[in-house]
């Protein structure tokens, strides 16, 4: 279970930079610097099991109190045993574009997936029985949250602050203003996010560990 840790307790060293910012305005720019990096990289991500329905081709995904889900990464479709099947093949899905689907084929075994937004799968062919599906879903904190989850801070917090930080400095006519500052700190925001699409495009082979929040609940 994903360990949620307070976005205030994450403010130090950004107010001391910006000192006379309100607090709600670092919590703000924080969870903005968060959710930018986790849409930017993708890196934030858990698994949604659920079964399909005889004739019924979308299903909602689920929802949680703290985290939202902005993609779909990947799905696999297992047949339950029985009906002939004594050993039954877990097959992955194929990503697809929705738009060139057969709105006429038969249902069947699924073959493909598309995320449907906001929160929903689509399969095709609509299943014909009902499926074991697992679906491995992209996440990132719903706007305004005051907890984010631990796991990106271990690697990337002073790319998250230094995101935060460049926000806050760029906001016109404050105390705390400085725009060259800005542009120091955005490099540093720009190598995290750099970081992190590398961490997932080694599939996190280097030590750094997947998120998993609660369980999303999958249902029709």
């Amino acid at each position: 279970m994903t360990t949620f840790v307070n976005v205030f307790d994450q403010l130090a060293a950004i107010a001391l930079v910006v000192r006379k910012a309100p607090s709600t305005l670092l919590r703000r720019a924080y969870v903005k610097a968060y959710r930018d990096w986790c849409a930017e990289t993708r890196w934030l991500r858990d698994t949604v099991p659920g079964r399909t329905v005889a004739g019924t081709m979308v299903y909602d995904l689920g929802s949680d109190p703290y985290l939202e889900i902005i993609s779909v990464r990947a799905a696999s479709c297992t047949p339950l045993q029985g009906a002939g099947i004594s050993t039954p093949r877990t097959l992955p899905l194929n990503p697809g574009d929705s738009s060139l689907w057969d709105p006429n084929a038969q249902p069947s075994r699924p073959q493909r997936y598309c995320y449907v937004p906001e929160g929903q799968i689509a399969f095709y062919p609509t299943p014909d029985a009902v499926y074991d599906m697992l679906v491995t879903v992209v996440l990132q904190p719903k706007d305004g949250v005051a907890q984010v989850p631990s796991e990106p801070l271990k690697k990337y917090s002073t790319g998250i602050e230094a995101g935060a930080l460049m926000h806050l400095l760029r906001i016109p006519g404050q105390p705390w203003t400085e725009a060259k500052m800005a542009e120091k700190y955005e490099a540093i925001w720009n190598s995290c996010v750099s970081n992190g699409k590398a961490d997932v495009q080694r599939a996190y082979n280097e030590g750094s560990q997947r998120a998993r929040p609660r369980p999303f609940v999958m249902g029709r």
